[in-house]
């Protein structure tokens, strides 16, 4: 029997979820397809979001309007699904030396100043971190981070309650076209979109596009810490080379590597050991390695989403590419392709893959 929906939409990690529900918001009728026994990025990743670049202490990208717009998404979702998964962290930058709190007190004055603290803390959790010998930190606010893997499978519960979720591998060559619309099987749609993370390497459609993948692994540890100490950690998220998230119970996930070579979704001894060098300049407690795991982030050459249509079939679309900075990017961008391809409005062009036009 043949089914007729404005979207088919292929993959159900975060950008695949975030756009569907942004569509199904709009009014329009979609069909996820998705291997749920496919390992996706989003189900791995801690799911952090900050306004901040460290680095250069600068903000993020876009960041005003992106964390505006998500509040309002993942709060909504809340709502809808009857889950929490989003929580609001403020970001604790231990200071390694002095110009650190000098730059830091600097930046606070100017435009990124929004989102640095201006109290500088000396000794936060003194009884469970190293410090320089000022034992100085700040705060990054505003920020925090998304439990993907339950935001995930929350949606990916109300998609299959609600008849909008085929579990099954996409066949690329079960896909046809007509004048203004696609064919996959039994289903008719008006467009497709691929949201497919690092596997769109081996969509035939969009494979020219210039990922430049990156392999990330993260640990989760207990530590046993004094009630006292585990609620004051309750709401923060520690950085001082890798990240320090809470999970509850005295559990902590920290991550994470960086690597653009070996691109398997296995974990490795160099990937735990650099971790460990990074726990123990942090930590002057013991703590536990519970679990280790990889994921494959769908990084872009220019470090900007990949989203558009393709240029000699109307009808296929791609909402790629958000690599790290997925829980604050893909609401905004849906929410802009949406419009998009309902009104003919213009994408940003430092996300339309236009720009790679020529390739």
């Amino acid at each position: 029997m043949k089914t007729s929906v404005n979207y088919i939409i292929v993959g159900q990690g975060l950008a695949g979820t975030i756009l569907a529900q942004t569509l199904i918001k709009s009014g329009k009728s979609i069909i996820i397809i998705n291997d749920c026994k496919s390992s996706s990025a989003s189900m791995v990743a801690a799911g952090l979001y900050n306004p901040v670049v460290f680095k250069r202490l600068v903000k993020s990208w876009k960041a005003d309007e992106l964390i505006s717009f998500m509040d309002k998404f993942y709060v909504d979702s809340e709502t809808l699904l009857g889950e929490h998964f989003y929580f609001k962290k403020q970001i604790v930058k231990l200071f390694s030396e002095e110009q650190e709190k000098v730059l830091w007190l600097k930046k606070s004055k100017e435009d990124v100043g929004r989102y640095l603290s201006k109290t500088i803390q000396n000794n936060f959790l003194k009884d469970l971190i190293h410090y320089n010998s000022a034992g100085e930190s700040s705060e990054v606010i505003d920020a925090g981070n998304l439990n993907t893997s339950l935001f995930l499978n929350s949606f990916e519960n109300y998609f299959k309650i609600n008849k909008q979720h085929i579990d099954e591998i996409f066949e690329y060559d079960k896909l046809t076209f007509t004048d203004h619309s696609v064919n996959y099987k039994n289903i008719n749609a008006d467009k497709l979109i691929f949201c497919e993370g690092y596997k769109t390497i081996h969509n035939p459609y969009f494979n020219w596009l210039p990922f430049k993948l990156t392999k990330g692994e993260l640990l989760t540890i207990k530590i046993p810490m004094p009630l006292e100490d585990e609620l004051s950690f309750a709401d923060k998220v520690i950085n001082k080379g890798v990240f320090v998230l809470p999970l509850g119970n005295n559990f902590f996930k920290v991550g994470a590597t960086y690597e653009w070579t070996d691109l398997s979704e296995n974990t490795t001894a160099a990937g735990k050991n650099f971790l460990i060098e990074k726990l123990d300049k942090i930590f002057k407690v013991p703590y536990e390695i519970v679990i280790q795991q990889a994921g494959i982030r769908p990084t872009v050459l220019d470090r900007r989403p990949l989203i558009g249509m393709h240029k000699h079939f109307p009808s296929l679309g791609i909402f790629n590419g958000m690599g790290t900075k997925g829980v604050m990017l893909a609401p905004f961008f849906a929410n802009q392709f949406a419009d998009f391809l309902e009104n003919k409005t213009v994408l940003d062009k430092e996300v339309d893959i236009a720009r790679f036009s020529n390739n």
